[in-house]
């Protein structure tokens, strides 16, 4: 009696087991097909949809004045491919680029340098080498400047020249708090020049900067000590939007996120990769696509930074449109403009990081060549194993 009842169970417990392998399987294949039939259509959607970048961004301007361009920051080809819009973006009304990382105190000196006969290339690197410009003195940052420029010289003296908007506060490492940025909330600081500089003008902007600052309909997760505090809308994109919502667009610039596990730079391909699979599929061709109210908008992810606080975070509460450059692996950073450290701007940087944290005796010891091996960073330090 006790071998058949145990028998009895024996069945009963291997059929529980079957049955459990069987749902898991079945829930398993339903959640392939699913995931297969969406990127079978978003194949299908790019296919009669994506456009060159250049096209792409250019074109969002016949409905939005305020289009963002979000970028990881110094990626080569993220600068440059900015840089290539400047006359398309003059032949279709849009006569301004502002940007994240030059101070806009230095905002009436470059408008003229822009214009000017000559290229005075000294005194545009004193220029862009105040506050946190001292820091970013790559080449290809810097080469906007010379491209606006030379488009500026093939103008007729009647036409409206290209400008440069600087966005930057005075940073000053050496203060704390608020008073590192003049006194302003750094996003709030970018949001009021931008409206002082463009919309009072009733003119329309490319913004090229930071993905952060790009939020408009996106609200980012404040986290301090791995904990949730709730959700930021005070980026510089957030507080434009808010005024003007009919008139904002947002852009990502492909590159990876930051992963959900909070460790310094682990990171994460965007929608668990399925831009990145999407892409092979067109060879890795470069494209631009919208986001928001497409099929592409509904790819989920959970394993990333920007879902906390999301109960199903998808592509399209992050972005409003996307552009895809190249893959990771072939990614290059910016280099280092050489002559942009002259003895005057070695100075400011000597004293830029003793505020950071360096001895009189380190900052002392920055010559040229340190400057240049110091802001020069590589991109396997940031994407890591994603460019394998």
């Amino acid at each position: 009696m006790e071998i058949r009842n145990h028998f009895k169970n024996g069945e009963a417990q291997t059929s529980k087991r079957n049955s459990f392998v069987m749902a898991v399987l079945m829930l398993f294949s339903i959640n392939s097909y699913s995931q297969n039939n969406v990127i079978d259509t978003c194949h299908t959607y790019l296919k009669e949809n994506g456009q060159s970048p250049e096209k792409y961004v250019v074109s969002k301007f016949e409905q939005y004045d305020y289009v963002f361009l979000g970028e990881y920051h110094r990626n080569k080809q993220d600068a440059d491919f900015v840089t290539s819009l400047i006359p398309g973006l003059y032949e279709n009304g849009i006569r301004n680029i502002a940007i994240e990382f030059y101070a806009y105190k230095s905002q009436r000196i470059v408008d003229s340098l822009l214009i000017a006969k000559e290229w005075n290339e000294k005194l545009m690197y004193h220029q862009l080498s105040s506050g946190f410009g001292i820091a970013w003195g790559y080449t290809e940052y810097i080469n906007l400047f010379k491209k606006v420029w030379e488009y500026n010289q093939t103008l007729n003296p009647y036409q409206l020249k290209f400008r440069v908007v600087l966005l930057g506060y005075d940073y000053d490492p050496c203060k704390k708090g608020l008073e590192r940025f003049g006194g302003y909330d750094p996003d709030v600081f970018h949001a009021a020049v931008f409206e002082k500089e463009v919309i009072s003008k009733q003119e329309k902007s490319l913004i090229y900067c930071g993905m952060h600052h790009a939020f408009t309909r996106y609200k980012q997760p404040i986290i301090r000590r791995r904990k949730f505090y709730g959700l930021n809308d005070g980026r510089m994109g957030n507080i434009i939007n808010r005024k003007y919502p009919e008139k904002t667009f947002t852009i990502f610039l492909h590159s990876p996120w930051d992963s959900n596990k909070g460790s310094y730079r682990q990171v994460v391909k965007p929608v668990n990769g399925a831009i990145d699979y999407l892409m092979g599929l067109f060879n890795n061709n470069p494209m631009g696509f919208d986001v928001k109210n497409t099929v592409i908008g509904t790819l989920t992810a959970n394993n990333t930074y920007y879902a906390i606080g999301y109960d199903n975070f998808k592509l399209e509460d992050f972005c409003d449109g996307y552009v895809f450059l190249l893959p990771y692996k072939e990614v290059k950073f910016v280099s280092v403009e050489s002559n942009f450290y002259d003895e005057n701007s070695l100075n400011k940087l000597r004293e830029y990081m003793k505020c950071r944290g360096y001895s009189d005796k380190q900052a002392q010891k920055i010559t040229h060549e340190i400057a240049i091996s110091m802001l020069t960073e590589k991109p396997e330090r940031h994407y890591g194993r994603l460019m394998k």
